[in-house]
């Protein structure tokens, strides 16, 4: 879980030829500390920032934690003062709402928002007294010029029980950015992908209907990863879906294929370990969750291919989060969690400081909107807008729409 507010100023400073800007600035007159980037670009081209302002210093579980906004209308050139999304009360079920997850719907000015709640802590949670899973949903106001958020919706007990049987103590979404398909939909909505770190492993939840059910993509008693630990999904070029997962060093990595995609009937392979893979991600960071993205780009000869990022700090500790990038050219490169684990083809340094959490996603002008934790400080939630020329070096370049 993690920390979030902002300056009314936004905080600019220049590495090399990039900006950035500080969106929530611990140390602001909020005296708290922010944690844990969420980002989503909408249907009409806006910008939503989220992360956790923590007045009680510390995760979910250990006392009021609050989930803020900020928007952008112009691909982050300037952002709107922060707004309250979700507040907790210092106690009992509603104590904190941290660990943001946040998606836009591809058709409709629409926000769904996951995160974990309530006042007992991850590694505490039981069956009887757990960290509660809660949703809400938001459509944008015109005229006041805000996100109007819905009443929480919680989730808990359906998932702890009708899902998983009451076989799990605790679990949360990971944060960052929910997966909507490009190719999946049935009914109104383009199905959604969410990855839950659990004490048995990972697990992925899949909804048809933007976040107000949800079901389990594949097996509910043998985890997809089951030494995983805070995840994210991604869809991959053929419609199936990925997972990565945060360990020491590296990721894991797993593949569900579909046999009925209107059903969602399929099976996940075995996770593959990025290091035990040639050419994998071998990092030495420690364990912390990062964001994978796979866009369709063109390469230096102006042929349609697909591009993967993976983004995670490549230490040594919590420092210098780095995003690694491979080609998807053929079936090959993803078709089994081996594939995706192997050949990633470079790297590109974001941060050169302390940094940890990060996530991000494609902006309407084809650059990278990338939010992150970085030091000075525990820590300043910093957004920053990257080209992926810069990215690769030149060799991938957006598609046009």
């Amino acid at each position: 879980m993690r920390k979030t507010f902002v300056s009314v100023l936004a905080v600019f400073c220049t590495l090399g030829a990039m900006a950035q800007t500080v969106l929530f600035h611990t140390g602001d007159s909020t005296g708290y500390p922010y944690r844990i980037p969420a980002i989503a670009a909408t249907a009409k081209g806006k910008l939503v920032a989220l992360t956790d302002l923590r007045p009680c210093g510390n995760d979910i579980g250990y006392g009021r934690v609050d989930i803020l906004s900020r928007t952008s209308h112009d691909n982050g050139s300037t952002w709107g003062t922060p707004q309250a999304v979700l507040t907790g009360t210092g106690s009992g079920p509603e104590t904190g709402y941290g660990d943001a997850c946040l998606v836009a719907d591809k058709q409709r000015e629409e926000l769904l928002l996951v995160c974990v709640s309530g006042d007992v802590s991850y590694w505490q949670s039981r069956v009887e007294h757990s960290q509660r899973l809660v949703s809400t949903r938001a459509k944008w106001n015109k005229k006041q010029q805000k996100w109007e958020w819905e009443k929480p919706l919680d989730h808990t007990a359906y998932i702890y029980h009708d899902l998983f049987g009451g076989r799990i103590n605790g679990l949360f979404m990971g944060s960052g950015r929910i997966c909507q398909s490009s190719q999946v939909k049935v009914g109104k909505y383009y199905r959604l992908y969410g990855a839950l770190c659990t004490h048995k492993g990972n697990f992925v939840l899949y909804s048809d209907d933007f976040g107000r059910m949800w079901d389990v993509l594949g097996s509910a008693t043998e985890s997809c990863a089951p030494k995983g630990d805070e995840p994210k999904c991604e869809e991959l070029p053929d419609g199936s879906v990925l997972l990565s997962s945060r360990k020491h060093g590296g990721r894991y990595f797993n593949v569900f294929r579909y046999s009925d995609i209107k059903t969602a009937k399929g099976a996940w392979g075995a996770a593959v370990d990025s290091r035990e893979a040639v050419g994998g991600i071998s990092n030495e960071g420690t364990p912390c969750n990062g964001e994978v993205l796979i866009l369709p780009v063109r390469n230096a000869d102006g042929k349609r291919t697909t591009l993967a990022l993976q983004s995670i700090p490549a230490g040594p500790g919590r420092s210098n989060v780095t995003i690694y990038w491979k080609e998807l050219a053929s079936r090959a490169d993803y078709a089994t969690p081996y594939g995706f684990a192997a050949g990633w083809q470079g790297s590109y340094r974001v941060s050169d400081k302390g940094s940890a959490y990060s996530t991000m996603v494609q902006q309407p002008d084809g650059r990278i909107a990338f939010f992150y934790e970085e030091e000075p400080g525990y820590y300043q939630m910093v957004y920053r807008a990257l080209t992926l020329d810069e990215i690769t070096g030149g060799k991938f370049r957006p598609t046009k729409k």
